[in-house]
């Protein structure tokens, strides 16, 4: 269940940053420097085809719950050292280390069961 839960976001996810791209709803200005335009719908991309592996079961659980913990904190890291944000870069952003880190413990928690 947590990991189809973990494609379903990281393909949510994924939409959310080609569309707002693609619609101009999201870009540059709303995060730091580098990431613009271009970097939104690679991402995107990317989180689509992670979203199909996952659910795939490609994809381990514990190399799920490791890698959604160290983005999480990566993303948590960005968002208070980055200057640049935007509110709804930043909302974008928190929203995704939250679910994230609650993901990652979900993860961590089926792998001690």
């Amino acid at each position: 269940m947590v990991v189809r839960a973990d494609a379903l976001f990281e393909g949510v996810l994924g939409l959310v940053l080609l569309f707002g791209a693609a619609t101009g709803a999201l870009d540059g200005s709303d995060f730091p420097w580098p990431v613009g335009t271009a970097l939104l719908l690679i991402a995107g991309w990317v989180l689509l085809a992670l979203c199909g592996l996952i659910w795939a079961g490609r994809i381990g659980i514990r190399a799920l719950a490791l890698g959604n913990g160290v983005t999480a904190v990566a993303g948590f890291l960005w968002l208070l050292l980055a200057e640049g944000w935007s509110t709804a870069g930043a909302v974008l952003v928190a929203t995704t280390v939250a679910v994230l880190a609650c993901l990652a413990a979900a993860q961590a928690a089926t792998l001690r069961a």
